[in-house]
């Protein structure tokens, strides 16, 4: 006696296939949705930054932020930028060395900064990268 051919759907398969199209669409999402990466350093925490800097001297970290204010000293500039949203606001300033080689730097425009502390702890520009 021949045996006949299923003809039902094979739910296996279709199983298969849209776990494989989840997958591709999750990883679409989270290439196309993701923060940009400045450095290969650590994000900055604000609140340990703003309250001893002095123990973190020595030590490289990554910061974004928007640039709202910039004076031009002798020995280089300091540039602050904003961190956080709107309502609650955070201010590091960063110290850019005389001989930065970074390129001109616009305020208002969001910039992530490879800083490294100084022993005083103040935070010292190493390279900027504009978003």
């Amino acid at each position: 006696m021949a045996r006949r051919a299923s003809s039902g759907v094979n739910t296996q398969a279709l199983i298969i296939g849209a776990v494989i199209l989840l997958l591709v669409l999750g990883g679409g999402y989270w290439f196309l949705n993701r923060k940009p990466s400045g450095f290969d350093a650590p994000e900055l925490d604000i609140e340990q930054a703003l309250g001893n800097s002095r123990s973190l001297s020595g030590n490289r970290y990554q910061v974004t932020g928007k640039l709202i204010d910039r004076k031009i000293e002798s020995n280089g500039q300091i540039v602050t930028i904003q961190l956080g949203e709107e309502t609650n606001p955070k201010f590091l300033p960063i110290m850019i060395p005389q001989d930065f080689q970074g390129g001109n730097l616009n305020q208002q425009a969001e910039y992530t900064f490879l800083i490294e502390f100084n022993t005083v702890g103040l935070a010292v520009a190493e390279d900027v990268k504009q978003l």
